[in-house]
């Protein structure tokens, strides 16, 4: 077995099919998200009120221009309002408004359940020797494309 040859297509068919499963959560619950959208939903909610949007852009190993585009889709959606920190003016803090906070309530069951197929069969051992070795394929990568990689991520 040539171990080199096409890992990426069984990582790209996964990650698609998880997707797919996670939109049509989204459209069951009549939530106008995309995915994306939903995973920075999801972290204002976890992080509170006092979330940057300079941490988002590091969670989500976004650039700054993506993260921006995004916080302001779902300020113009109404889950989000986007204020300075105190003494802050470079900073922008992240809070849910209350459809935010109602679309999360409404989702995070749902989620949870999605998320729990995804561990169904799989040992607890099994699951965390996949996440080492995907950490791993990452770190690899990680190596080289830092030193080509030109976007900021950090501000």
């Amino acid at each position: 077995m040539d171990t080199t040859r096409g890992f990426g297509l069984y990582m790209d068919r996964t990650v698609k099919t998880i997707q797919a499963a996670f939109q049509k959560m989204l459209r069951d619950k009549k939530v106008e998200l995309t995915l994306e959208q939903w995973v920075f939903l999801q972290q204002i909610y976890e992080l509170g009120g006092e979330t940057s949007q300079k941490e988002l852009t590091n969670l989500n190993f976004r650039t700054r221009a993506t993260t921006s585009k995004m916080i302001n889709n779902l300020e113009q959606l109404g889950y989000v309002h986007k204020s300075r920190f105190d003494g802050d003016f470079k900073q922008f803090k992240l809070t849910l408004t209350d459809k935010g906070r109602k679309t999360t309530t409404l989702l995070l069951p749902a989620v949870k359940e999605l998320r729990a197929i995804g561990h169904e069969h799989i040992t607890s051992e099994d699951f965390n020797i996949f996440l080492n070795v995907m950490n791993q394929i990452w770190e690899n990568y990680k190596a080289i494309t830092s030193e080509t990689d030109d976007t900021d991520q950090t501000s």
